[in-house]
């Protein structure tokens, strides 16, 4: 937990949180604070724009601070994993770790593992993945609790094969940027469903949440409707995807996921809950950690 003293300098962010989450358990919130790397003048520095931004720095921080050899490594898909990625390939054949095997959760991870030199695994044949980092799309304050899936519109991305990552992880940190860290949560929440009957799921879907969102059969291409057009998604396990467009802020992700597990026809969704895990937010004044613990772990924190 941060010192006094130490909270007294988080002008960005809280210092601890103490909440209810929906089961009941008290969840815990620490704050861990970096300050901004020192500006660079155009003829000292030698990196990209990229290197020098907080959302980078939380990429490296990823990296330097949870990867150790050994480790089986889940691979993420988004701005900062890609910068993850590319850093422990640097990494590696500098022979900073030894023996990474990376599990990809989408093929353009794969595709940016293998270009950075990084060993890959299949994920059938992992019995346990020590480690995972990904992007999310929006992410709620104090639990933790995020949305995935919201704008991959190719069928080679996998909601299935990225949360089943994500939940094998022993640890898990998720790189988001500030704003995509609020509470009263906005947007779509994608959901896969099966193609046989996905109408008789949709309709059930919008009667769960009338007057609170709209339910859209995601398309391949052009433009979308509400049946997904002519050409709708079908994922790579067959499957169609119903965005669920929330017109109001969420107040709960945890009760919508729990919502959506009840509905006949749903295979999977977008929300993420994963306890313990850690985000790293990245702000214009820096990058900062926070922990959701349970109170109830083992040392009493």
């Amino acid at each position: 937990m941060a010192t006094t003293a130490a909270a007294a300098s988080l002008a960005c962010f809280p210092q601890t949180w103490k909440v209810n989450n929906p089961r009941g358990r008290h969840r815990v919130i620490t704050w861990e604070r970096r300050t901004k790397p020192p500006s660079l003048t155009a003829t000292a520095c030698h990196c990209s724009l990229s290197q020098t931004s907080p959302l980078f720095q939380a990429a490296k921080h990823t990296i330097d601070a949870y990867v150790k050899s050994g480790m089986v490594i889940g691979l993420g898909s988004g701005q900062a994993s890609a910068m993850a990625i590319e850093y422990l390939g640097r990494q590696i054949r500098a022979g900073a770790f030894e023996c990474i095997l990376g599990i990809p959760m989408s093929i353009v991870s794969a595709s940016e593992a293998a270009k950075a030199g990084i060993p890959l695994g299949e994920l059938e044949n992992t019995p346990q993945i020590d480690f995972a980092f990904d992007d999310v799309d929006m992410i709620e304050e104090r639990t933790l609790v995020s949305v995935i899936g919201r704008q991959r519109s190719q069928g080679e991305a996998s909601i299935i094969q990225e949360k089943l990552v994500l939940s094998m992880a022993d640890q898990l940190v998720f790189m988001v940027t500030e704003k995509q860290y609020k509470c009263g949560l906005e947007g779509s929440i994608p959901v896969v469903v099966e193609s046989l009957n996905w109408l008789e799921t949709a309709e059930e879907i919008d009667d769960l949440f009338l007057g609170d969102a709209e339910v859209w059969r995601r398309p391949s291409i052009g433009h979308a409707d509400p049946l997904g057009g002519d050409f709708p998604l079908v994922t790579k396990e067959g499957h169609n995807i119903i965005d669920v467009i929330f017109t109001s802020p969420i107040a709960s992700l945890a009760e919508v996921a729990e919502s959506l597990e009840k509905v006949d026809g749903v295979v999977e969704h977008g929300v993420v809950s994963k306890f313990p895990c850690k985000a790293i937010v990245a702000s214009e004044c820096g990058w900062s950690i926070v922990d959701n613990i349970p109170t109830n772990a083992v040392g009493g924190v």
